[in-house]
């Protein structure tokens, strides 16, 4: 039982079910707005009311002469109610008889008039006489089921149904009841959502079930049941009332606005969870970036919202034409009121049409950094390094200068340093450009790191190391492995990095000749230093040379050829173009993919690299008529070129 339970309650069964009902829910309601609705009755007169006896619904009489039906239907239902008492313990039987009296046809209860049937009493295609004895017959059977009802037998009837009522509905209260206690354990034990609803709804079966016991006992006596009727008719009524009339043919009453209300949250419901499976299991298959799915999940949800909005106004019986005073007034509250709203919104359109930032790029937008989880209607959800989550408006990204790290493809690091201004430049200059070269994985080779003096400041030199990366979240990584290197060659090699200074001068007569005075008495006597081998004080105190440091060049070219030309290298192979077959070649699209691979550099500067291979005359077109082109063109190591006239020679 448990197990039926649960597979049943999982939240996406529950969840399919109620998108279902909801969408049958919606489309029945369409069809049946304009049958439901309340129709604008021409004048008072033309109403129907009820016949009425014992909270039970006879039939219906329209208005006669100068009495309004419901004036009519209050005395016919007065005197129906006073006939049946009279007659309800008394040996005599009721007696409901047809007769024609001056051209009108007439219904009598023990020779008293009861109702007069007039032409707006009719049903269209039966006659006054056939109406008559029809309604004759509804009375009849109702007087009888009135009388039988108050009878000592039926009484003791209706108290032994209460009495098994009751009993069938303690019982299934007790088994909700226990049902409610096992689930209430295991929400202790698990928190997931479907508990917690399954819950939510024996409580509301409980509710349900205590309610149809109280409609059913005061539904079994006559009284009870008139107050039913009673009750119902007020909240009918009330909901039927006509309270805004927006032209056409049907009133807009309070039942109207319900259902119309109802059927605008079932619809949101609906395409919330069509846009959702639209996302998630549809626009994947195609292939489509994620940031064009979301555009298009965006554009069909709000299209399907508001192309459901008008068709629910519509069938709602709500005619446009006579709400232009109200457009244009909510138009006036939108330009003043909401107008930060609807421009937030607008941007949103925006920046779902154009994308100039997409999910999962790193922004910067004013203060605000991070990187973009999501693109809503009005607001942008973006998550800061700090792994916060901050929502930031949509019409700062139109109206602000907005800084996206990803779209070059390439992010710079940048690292500075101030060193004292009796530093020896070149040797700083080799430190930074050291450390820099220092192999880190997500540093890139091509675009090579630099390092550059700047300017003077105000006491020291100013230098600044720059190297490239393509993940901008790993900036911090990479400047704290520059940083550290850096710090390690400073210490390594004594280069200084100077802190602030303050020179303060005083103007104190004799203040000279006193400290001279003092420092002769309580300075300590200077020791003698040994230098041995003939050095003195103004020797070398071990400096490091700047020749102990290890500089690479920007494109070690033996290297990379030896790379290119390996095992792992691009496929140099003979190939045929027309007629013609070339010996030992390579694409330029192969070399460019290959360098972009293993030397982790972006397009452009695999292509710069191949463009400066032909300037070292270290590769050359096959006719030399063209440069390095990231195309299917063929391409050959001048070191191949021995081989290749050999073979040619042949």
């Amino acid at each position: 039982m448990n197990v039926i339970l649960e597979s049943f309650c999982k939240p996406r069964k529950v969840k399919k079910i109620v998108i279902i009902l909801i969408t049958c829910w919606f489309f029945l309601s369409l069809y049946l707005v304009p049958t439901i609705a309340e129709v604008k009755p021409h004048n008072a007169l033309s109403r129907k009311a009820d016949i009425v006896l014992d909270g039970q619904k006879l039939f219906e009489i329209g208005s006669s002469g100068n009495f309004s039906a419901t004036q009519r239907a209050e005395k016919i239902n007065s005197l129906l109610q006073n006939k049946l008492k009279e007659y309800a313990n008394s040996p005599e039987e009721l007696n409901v008889a047809v007769a024609q009296q001056s051209d009108w046809t007439v219904i009598r209860v023990n020779d008293r008039h009861l109702l007069t049937v007039s032409e707006n009493d009719l049903i269209p295609g039966i006659m006054a006489q056939e109406q008559a004895e029809i309604w004759q017959e509804q009375i009849e059977l109702a007087l009888e089921k009135g009388i039988k009802e108050r009878s000592p037998a039926r009484l003791k009837w209706t108290i032994k149904m209460i009495a098994i009522a009751f009993t069938l509905v303690a019982g299934i209260q007790f088994g909700l009841f226990c049902l409610k206690r096992h689930f209430s354990r295991k929400r202790l034990e698990s928190s997931q959502r479907w508990i917690s609803w399954t819950i939510l709804a024996i409580l509301t079966l409980q509710t349900l079930v205590w309610l149809i016991l109280v409609y059913y006992c005061t539904y079994l006596f006559p009284q009870t049941r008139t107050w039913q009727y009673n009750i119902w008719q007020s909240v009918s009524d009330t909901f039927n009332t006509e309270i805004f009339d927006f032209g056409g043919e049907t009133a807009i009453s309070l039942r109207r606005i319900i259902i119309l209300i109802s059927l605008g949250i079932g619809w949101l419901i609906f395409v919330r969870w069509f846009s959702q499976m639209l996302k998630l299991n549809i626009l994947p298959l195609t292939g489509f970036e994620s940031t064009l799915q979301s555009s298009i999940a965006f554009l069909t949800r709000y299209g399907l919202l508001f192309l459901g909005m008008l068709l629910i106004l519509n069938g709602g019986g709500i005619d446009f034409r006579s709400l232009t005073i109200v457009i244009s007034a909510l138009g006036v509250g939108i330009g003043f009121g909401l107008q930060n709203i609807v421009k937030d919104f607008v941007s949103g359109i925006i920046l779902t049409l154009t994308r100039p930032i997409k999910i999962g790029e790193l922004v910067e937008v004013g203060d605000d950094r991070g990187l973009v989880l999501h693109i809503g209607a009005r607001t942008t959800e973006i998550s800061h390094v700090d792994r916060y989550i901050m929502t930031i408006p949509n019409s700062r990204f139109i109206e602000e200068t907005v800084r996206n790290w990803h779209r070059s493809g390439l992010t710079r690091v940048k690292v500075y340093a101030d060193v004292a201004y009796d530093s020896d430049r070149d040797l700083v200059y080799k430190a930074l450009l050291a450390a820099a070269q220092v192999y880190h994985p997500d540093i890139l080779k091509h675009p090579p790191p630099k390092a550059k003096f700047r300017n003077f400041g105000d006491r020291s030199l100013l230098f600044r190391v720059v190297v490239f990366i393509k993940d901008p979240f790993k900036e911090p990584k990479v400047r704290n492995h520059l940083q550290r290197h850096i710090d390690l060659n400073f210490r390594k090699y004594g280069i200084e990095i100077p802190f602030p200074q303050r020179d303060l001068n005083f103007n104190i007569p004799q203040l000279d000749e006193l400290v001279a005075n003092l420092v002769k008495i309580y300075a300590p006597s200077q020791p003698k230093l040994y230098y041995p081998q003939g050095k003195t004080e103004s020797g070398d105190h071990n400096l490091p040379s700047i020749e102990e440091l290890t500089i690479r060049d920007e494109y070690d070219w033996d290297d990379l050829v030896a790379a290119m030309r390996g095992e792992h290298g691009v496929k140099i192979m003979d190939r045929r173009y027309g007629l013609k077959t070339y010996s030992k070649v390579f694409l330029g699209t192969e070399a460019v993919s290959w360098l972009i691979q293993y030397e982790k550099a972006t397009l452009s500067e695999a292509i710069a690299i191949g463009q400066l291979m032909i300037e070292q005359n270290i590769i050359h077109h096959i006719l030399d008529e063209h440069n390095f082109k990231n195309e299917p063109l063929f391409y050959r190591f001048y070191l191949d070129e021995n081989d290749h006239k050999l073979m040619f020679d042949d």
